[in-house]
């Protein structure tokens, strides 16, 4: 099983729908926090328990869908179960007040899409207590449109839904779509090693090329430093996340096309386990706050959904060493390393790309352990 979730923006609603889908946020905050509540002066974190206890009191109390109520049920016993881990953990926490609004989590079984002639995509949603039900337009992109077809065309299910209003008062609705997944058999393994300079290079000699962004990220940092001193805070916040959205989007390309190299020539992917790589990649200040801006885990977790949709086999290796091993010799030195950029063997001689003699180590790696596996 692998869940993709679309966040797609809902067309503005008119002023009917939309005093009923504002009421809908307060009443579900309200039903969360009541929840939250009788979980503490029951003291459980079971569901049944919760459940029995106070369902139909809920059902009196708060107006709102049977299968959204259970959602705020498990919404206020997920947030229980966290606060009493971290308490258990020795860390801080306390217990959440659900002041703000919170997005309204929709069953998969209580909403539906559907297509208008016209080419639109409408979602369909209760926002009351028994059959009432409202629909509304969705500002759906190419992508999106593709996905909903799948769901039209039964390639997937439709998960749960959540809707939410953001600070700017637009409407948005992010939707689950669950694919069943099925593996390929694997003929080979190209191995992945991130980097900095280069911000992943492939050990069939692909390399994606990170001095562009890494300029436009140092750009950003100086913006945001003249901002800071100009005291224009918002500004800040705001430049801060132009930048997420857009290296987000380069996450994406680069994960698209790395799973797409995989599937054509039929080889599984190969990446390092990222536990500690911030700990591991220590510089000067201009590097560490570039490394502050870099989120390999989410290019590596955007490989991995997009590698579980086409079939294409993630294993994922220990990185110790790699960048310090002869893939030709297995000699294994500091020294192989001189320089950033380059690699050389001190015994055999063997001189490559050092990030692609990681990304060949990486890939040696995952062919051992899928040997074991077999």
């Amino acid at each position: 099983m692998q869940t993709v979730t679309l966040k797609i923006k809902l067309l503005p609603p008119n002023k009917g729908k939309l005093e009923k889908m504002t009421r809908m946020l307060e009443i579900y905050r309200q039903a969360c926090f009541w929840f939250l509540e009788q979980a503490e002066a029951l003291n459980t974190t079971s569901r049944a328990h919760l459940n029995r206890e106070t369902y139909r009191q809920a059902c009196e109390l708060f107006d709102l869908n049977r299968g959204t109520l259970q959602c705020a049920m498990l919404k206020a016993l997920s947030v229980r179960r966290s606060y009493l881990s971290r308490k258990q953990r020795g860390k801080k926490a306390s217990l959440p007040r659900f002041e703000k609004t919170i997005p309204v989590m929709v069953r998969q079984d209580c909403y539906s899409l559907h297509q208008l002639p016209s080419g639109t995509w409408v979602i369909k949603f209760p926002v009351s207590s028994g059959r009432s039900q409202i629909a509304v337009p969705l500002a759906a992109s190419t992508y999106h449109a593709k996905r909903l077809q799948d769901l039209a065309g039964g390639s997937c299910r439709q998960g749960s839904v959540e809707i939410w209003r953001d600070k700017s008062g637009e409407w948005y609705a992010a939707i689950s779509l669950v694919y069943e997944t099925c593996l390929n058999e694997p003929c080979g393994v190209i191995g992945v090693d991130f980097g900095i300079v280069k911000l992943a290079v492939l050990s069939n000699n692909v390399f994606f090329d990170g001095r562009q962004v890494r300029w436009r990220k140092e750009r950003w940092a100086e913006r945001r430093k003249a901002l800071q001193q100009a005291g224009r805070l918002s500004r800040v916040k705001k430049e801060s996340g132009r930048e997420q959205r857009w290296m987000r989007y380069i996450n994406h390309c680069i994960s698209k096309r790395i799973v797409e190299i995989a599937k054509a020539e039929g080889k599984a992917i190969a990446l390092e386990n990222l536990l500690g790589i911030r700990e591991r990649a220590k510089g000067s200040k201009k590097f560490n706050r570039m490394m502050s801006g870099w989120n390999f885990r989410e290019l590596a977790s955007f490989i991995g959904y997009k590698a579980a949709l086409a079939g294409v086999p993630v294993i994922y290796v220990d990185p110790k060493e790699t960048s310090k091993t002869c893939p030709r010799c297995g000699n294994v030195s500091r020294y192989n390393r001189k320089t950033q950029g380059w690699f050389k063997c001190t015994r055999c001689g063997y001189q490559s790309d050092a990030d692609r003699v990681g990304a060949l180590n990486i890939a040696a790696k995952a062919l051992d352990a899928l040997g074991a596996r077999l």
